[in-house]
């Protein structure tokens, strides 16, 4: 009882406003309410000597976690990426020892990513480990991966988690998106050249402006997607479902689109003059305009 009232039950009290604190200051904030209950209970009869026991035990708990928080910032600061790498694996030991500080663990290495990401290929080792520890550590349910103008080239995100990801600007030519779930993400300006996508599910997702040129988007869920703008010269896209996408301006010149579905998908001002694989009876349903362009009719006989 001691256990709950004075850990879980004090972390409920202290509310969203004590769990957004610095890892240092939310231990004193706990602390103080930790005190504030005991006092509640000592008229109770509840022996001090208990009370000690299971305070010096979360207190002992909350410097711990601090202490590992401290240790892996001063690795991260380091100018050699194997101490780097490390500080990387400490924040992945506190993600598994302390649920409540997920969201911080995940926000840090986000943060990591976005000022140490590569500009070529292969991605130095600190930055490779970060990308694993991802992959394997998500953020909790409700929160967004910030990962606005990181630059990972190559990056390995196969079948990774990342619905909402905020990929806006980001570099991201050659990386591996294949089956990953990206529910939503935003892609905004993004480089994803010659990128795998084969098989991710990217519905309601926001391309605009996007480079996907010569990108692999074979079988990708596409519904709902917004592709306004998005360069797409040389992308695979057959058997890809763009149901209901909005490719307003798109640029697709010699992509192939063999078997996607165009089911209402805008496809306002799109030149598909030179795609291949095209089926006509694809766009049966999709929205067109004066200013779309469709292959010539094959010639008779």
């Amino acid at each position: 009882m001691l256990w709950f009232l004075l850990g879980p039950f004090a972390s409920w009290v202290g509310g969203a406003d004590v769990a957004r604190l610095a890892v240092a200051e939310r231990a004193a904030a706990l602390s103080g309410i930790r005190g504030q209950i005991a006092g509640f209970l000592a008229p109770l009869g509840i022996s001090v000597p208990a009370w000690a026991a299971v305070r010096k035990l979360l207190l002992d708990r909350d410097k711990q976690v601090t202490d590992i928080y401290a240790t892996a910032i001063g690795h991260l600061g380091s100018e050699r990426a194997s101490t780097r790498a490390g500080g990387v694996r400490t924040l992945e030991r506190m993600y598994e020892d302390s649920p409540r500080d997920r969201a911080r663990v995940v926000e840090t290495l986000t943060d990591f990513l976005r000022s140490h990401g590569g500009t070529g290929q292969p991605l130095p080792l600190d930055v490779r480990v970060a990308l694993r520890a991802l992959r394997t550590h998500p953020p909790p349910q409700g929160a967004r991966l910030d990962l606005v103008r990181v630059q990972l080239p190559g990056a390995e995100l196969r079948l990774t988690d990342l619905r909402h990801a905020n990929f806006a600007a980001a570099k991201l030519t050659d990386a591996d998106f294949a089956e990953a779930r990206l529910d939503c993400a935003d892609f905004t300006g993004a480089i994803l050249t010659s990128a795998e996508l084969a098989g991710a599910k990217l519905p309601t997702a926001a391309l605009d402006r996007a480079s996907c040129r010569r990108a692999n988007l074979r079988g990708a869920v596409l519904t709902r997607a917004s592709l306004r703008g998005t360069d797409l010269t040389e992308a695979v896209l057959s058997d890809a479902d763009l149901s209901n996408a909005d490719l307003t301006g798109a640029i697709l010149a010699r992509a192939d689109v063999s078997g996607a579905a165009f089911a209402h998908a805008v496809l306002v001002g799109v030149d598909l003059g030179s795609v291949r694989g095209l089926n006509r009876d694809a766009l049966r349903l999709a929205v067109t305009d004066a200013t779309t362009k469709l292959p010539p009719e094959p010639a008779a006989g």
